[in-house]
């Protein structure tokens, strides 16, 4: 059932997605990234549809437990994008017949999800991450308190 919370939540983790990846766009210095910046923007607004708006909708939470819910969210986007991302690469990598095992395209996932990882560590992301998750929690947590879902 869509809310307001609900509504907020999804097109502020949305932003802050779309924003990262760009950011993570320039720290690996990828001229292309294929599917990174609509698939975080995607991944972003599910998570904060499910995560943080189901939670924020009757503006119940209080502030210090939206901030934490808003950096539960934003955190999730995070580690799914780097999932999928990274299981995509390994799955291109195994088109090439690089890999001689299927185990071993599920092994290369990990060093390239730590590659990936790694540009997440740039103080610019991790203020973004940061400030943007706590601040999507305040917002959703008032929107929900203002306009009650159900």
């Amino acid at each position: 059932m869509p809310t307001v919370a609900r509504i907020v939540a999804s097109v502020c983790v949305a932003f802050i997605a779309w924003v990262v990846s760009g950011l993570a766009k320039q720290v690996l210095q990828m001229p292309d990234t294929g599917m990174l910046v609509p698939l975080s923007v995607v991944i972003g607004a599910v998570c904060g549809w499910v995560i943080l708006g189901r939670r924020a909708d009757r503006g119940k939470l209080g502030v210090v437990n939206a901030i934490g819910v808003g950096l539960t969210a934003v955190a999730m986007t995070a580690i799914w994008v780097l999932l999928v991302i990274s299981a995509a690469e390994s799955f291109d990598i195994a088109m090439t017949r690089r890999f001689h095992d299927p185990m071993k395209v599920i092994y290369g996932i990990y060093p390239i999800a730590l590659r990936y990882g790694q540009a997440l560590l740039d103080t610019d992301i991790l203020v973004w991450l940061l400030a943007g998750g706590s601040i999507t929690g305040i917002l959703s947590h008032l929107s929900g308190q203002k306009w009650p879902g159900r």
